[in-house]
């Protein structure tokens, strides 16, 4: 498995046309951190997820990994998996996996190997012979994670990985990922999950296109002085941008954003 990887944005901006979706957004993750991204609907969450992962370029800032751009990350180091399920439906599980193995690292002699050992670690091995369209959603999603996971990834990239799925097993899924990170890996995740946000190392949560707030789950409800974490949504509706010039004077950014990146005053 590859070492974990420690990501650095810097000044990030993004526009669609004339929608600007992110504005001088800077963010910086240590190795082995599990962190989720968190905010309404077109706040920028998959952007963000896909600037730092290589797959588009900003308009404006720089994205490093491991203090080089995504494009000079060897080929296996980053893991990641779309909203959409990728996996071929009319497959088994075991041969879905094992042909991505295959497209990933050839005819490896620990080829069977890897594919046993994620199939144990995704809580697949009973389903290892079911055709995907059998599988529930949940399933289906642990599929797609293990795909991912085959080439022993550094860094891994989540995009909603529990939208649409019952409580009981987005709790599942956010252990998962703990777990995950707690292996060696460093995770992002963009979610709309609220009740286990204690499982996250830290939370970056963005509005008005930038960050409105990052920093440990356990401090979130105090810092924008609610009870629930669902009532955040609405004060970023109508505050984002508010908040956001908030949290950029705070002694947060500049002990968890401005300080990681060498920034720091």
């Amino acid at each position: 498995m590859q070492a974990p990887i420690r990501v650095e944005a810097s000044g990030l901006a993004k526009s669609y046309g004339r929608q600007s979706v992110l504005k001088d957004l800077s963010l910086a993750v240590l190795p082995g951190e599990c962190v989720g991204l968190l905010g309404g609907s077109g706040c920028g969450k998959s952007t963000l997820l896909r600037l730092l992962a290589g797959f588009q370029e900003p308009d404006a800032g720089t994205v490093r990994l491991d203090g080089r751009p995504p494009a000079e990350i060897p080929a296996g180091t980053i893991g990641f998996v779309p909203q959409d399920d990728i996996v071929h439906l009319a497959l088994r599980v075991e041969s879905a996996l094992s042909y991505s193995a295959r497209l990933r690292l050839g005819e490896s002699a620990d080829l069977q190997t890897r594919v046993d050992q994620t199939l144990d670690l995704l809580d697949l091995t009973p389903r290892r012979r079911t055709r995907i369209s059998r599988l529930s959603g949940g399933q289906r999603k642990r599929v797609s994670i293990g795909v991912e996971l085959l080439g022993g990834p550094g860094l891994l990239f989540l995009d909603e990985p529990t939208s649409g799925l019952d409580p009981a097993l987005e709790e599942h899924f956010m252990e998962l990922f703990r777990s995950l990170a707690d292996g060696g890996r460093t995770v992002l995740l963009t979610t709309h999950v609220l009740q286990s946000l204690n499982r996250l190392d830290l939370v970056a949560v963005l509005g008005g296109g930038r960050l409105a707030w990052y920093g440990p789950p356990s401090e979130m409800l105090s810092w924008f002085g609610v009870r629930e974490a669902r009532e955040i949504y609405s004060r970023l509706t109508s505050e984002g941008a508010a908040l956001a010039s908030r949290y950029a004077s705070s002694s947060w950014y500049r002990d968890l954003v401005l300080q990681r990146l060498g920034n720091s005053p």
